[in-house]
């Protein structure tokens, strides 16, 4: 009895340490229940009972092994992601398969036979936007001009989730250089929505997130210098998490701002998402901002089913000269029901949130030359610097547009580039006071201020808000259009820097209470 007790315990604990605070989510499963293992939506916590119980992949009747799962995730891509639609567009989601998948997916397998999951991610097929670095495959920013340019290890957030037992599958398709909040790039062109191929994934994570809908990959990753984490989860029915400035690592990324990047996890789910928050979030000496970062023990621990129980949140309905809302109606009319479910779920509601003092201030242009140059200095990558990738002629005409503006702004005197920085400072102050003043747990807004467009047609977006303050968000889905082929629209939820504990509660409180997530119909939305 006491080896039983002992072991109960050790059981419980183990269970803590990857999931407390977690609700069911399959993390204790039914034995006399389902053997079978779908890709379709599937979870984290699903496919380690796959593994677990040795269940059998439904599409294929194969065992669920690594290398099993991984060749269904991939035959899935090779049916949908390059089909055309009837009106000739397709996603696109997926720039490249990683070479060595198989041999990975074997070596998990073979690992798993021997001694049990290679931790909490054991062969969980992850999608990295194309500017995460990995030592085994390209990373091209989805530009031709960096066609096959290969770093020499993985970036920090990539070997912190391989060494939680990651298989990394591939990469995804993005706004060239992550200019933009739309999809265009040399590579493909374009990518398409998840829910409709005809209107754009939007940028510049828009692979990530057409993919992770399209259940091509279990979860993905992003990055937000300002929107990228937000209107492409928002615009395909998903949860993406922009963390604090400085609580992960910018090592090993393709830069765009390091006063703005941030990497970030895109899921179904906002456990998912959470997990590789949890995982990704570690101090870094390669960035000294991790080294300060305020950090929980576990984000798990906010993963609270009444999370919006006694919550204040504010809505934000203007900041600056800018209405954060809009005048869409099927956006304001997915906002107003927004309102009503955080209600019945127990937060209380402030509205009418206006901060006419404030003032967006994005750096983008006067860092990216000299951001991208260092990034290009570290290795023998194809182009040497900024300027070489403008000549190159393997840029998007629209996005070399841009490149060649922050090639001027390099000129922008220290005194006035300073200034900003400074005024960025300002406004998190300034947003955080007001918040204190009204004793609020977080601030509510839309993304995105219209439904997903056809590519160049752009979406109106609250981006600038918490890219300006370096404040966390997180995006959750939040309900559909009334058209025909309904489209996703999103919610976001902002909190203090540091503080993606309180906004994690308030955000997995209103996904359990409303589950507004359904999957793309792949075959009815190609056909």
């Amino acid at each position: 009895m006491k080896l039983l007790r002992t072991l109960t315990f050790s059981s419980i604990i183990a269970g803590c340490i990857t999931g407390c605070g977690s609700d069911s989510d399959n993390e204790l499963a039914d034995l006399s229940g389902s053997k079978k293992f779908t890709l379709e939506e599937a979870t984290i916590a699903d496919l380690q009972d796959a593994f677990k119980y040795k269940k059998v992949i439904t599409d294929t009747g194969k065992p669920a092994t690594c290398e099993n799962v991984a060749e269904a995730y991939l035959s899935r891509i090779d049916m949908y992601d390059k089909k055309e639609s009837t009106e000739g567009k397709s996603f696109q989601s997926i720039i490249a398969i990683n070479p060595t998948w198989r041999d990975q997916a074997k070596e998990l397998d073979r690992r798993y036979s021997s001694g049990g999951p290679v931790g909490r991610l054991h062969c969980v097929p992850v999608l990295l936007k194309d500017l995460y670095d990995t030592y085994d495959f390209p990373t091209t920013s989805s530009s031709l001009a960096l066609l096959g340019s290969q770093p020499p290890d993985d970036a920090f957030t990539v070997s912190k989730l391989r060494a939680q037992g990651s298989l990394i599958l591939g990469k995804t398709t993005m706004t060239e250089f992550a200019f933009f909040t739309q999809s265009y790039n040399s590579r493909t062109g374009r990518v398409g929505n998840a829910y409709d191929p005809e209107k754009d994934a939007g940028g510049s994570s828009g692979g990530s997130a057409a993919a992770v809908a399209l259940n091509f990959g279990l979860v993905g990753t992003g990055s937000d210098t300002c929107a990228s984490i937000r209107l492409p989860p928002s615009n395909q029915s998903l949860v993406g998490i922009r963390p604090s400035v400085g609580l992960l690592s910018q090592d090993g990324l393709i830069p765009l701002s390091h006063s703005q990047d941030v990497p970030g996890p895109i899921a179904r789910t906002v456990k998912d998402a959470v997990t590789l928050l949890d995982i990704m979030a570690e101090p870094d000496s390669s960035d000294p901002k991790t080294l300060t970062a305020q950090r929980p023990f576990s984000y798990m621990e906010s993963l609270r089913k009444d999370g919006l129980q006694g919550k204040r949140i504010g809505v934000l309905r203007s900041y600056g000269r800018q209405d954060s809302i809009g005048n869409n109606e099927d956006v304001n009319a997915v906002f107003d029901n927004v309102i009503n479910k955080l209600k019945e779920g127990g937060a209380e509601i402030v509205d009418d949130v206006r901060l006419p003092d404030f003032e967006s201030t994005m750096v983008i242009l006067e860092e990216f030359p000299d951001d991208l140059d260092l990034y290009l200095s570290k290795f023998d990558a194809p182009v040497k610097t900024t300027a070489e990738v403008s000549l190159s002629g393997d840029v998007h005409p629209f996005i070399n547009t841009i490149i060649l503006a922050s090639l001027a702004a390099r000129l922008t005197p220290e005194n006035v580039y300073l200034e900003k920085i400074s005024k960025r400072e300002e406004m998190r102050v300034y947003v955080e006071e007001k918040m204190d003043e009204m004793n609020l747990d977080a601030l509510v807004y839309p993304p995105v201020r219209t439904p997903p467009q056809p590519t160049g047609i752009l979406q109106p977006n609250n981006c600038e808000f918490g890219s300006t303050t370096s404040q966390p968000s997180i995006v959750v889905p939040a309900g559909f259009t009334s058209d025909e082929k309904p489209l996703p629209i999103g919610v976001e939820f902002l909190g203090r820097k540091w503080d993606e504990k309180t906004i994690i509660e308030i955000a997995y409180g209103f996904e359990q209470a409303t589950k507004y997530r359904k999957p793309p119909e792949v075959e009815k939305i190609l056909n």
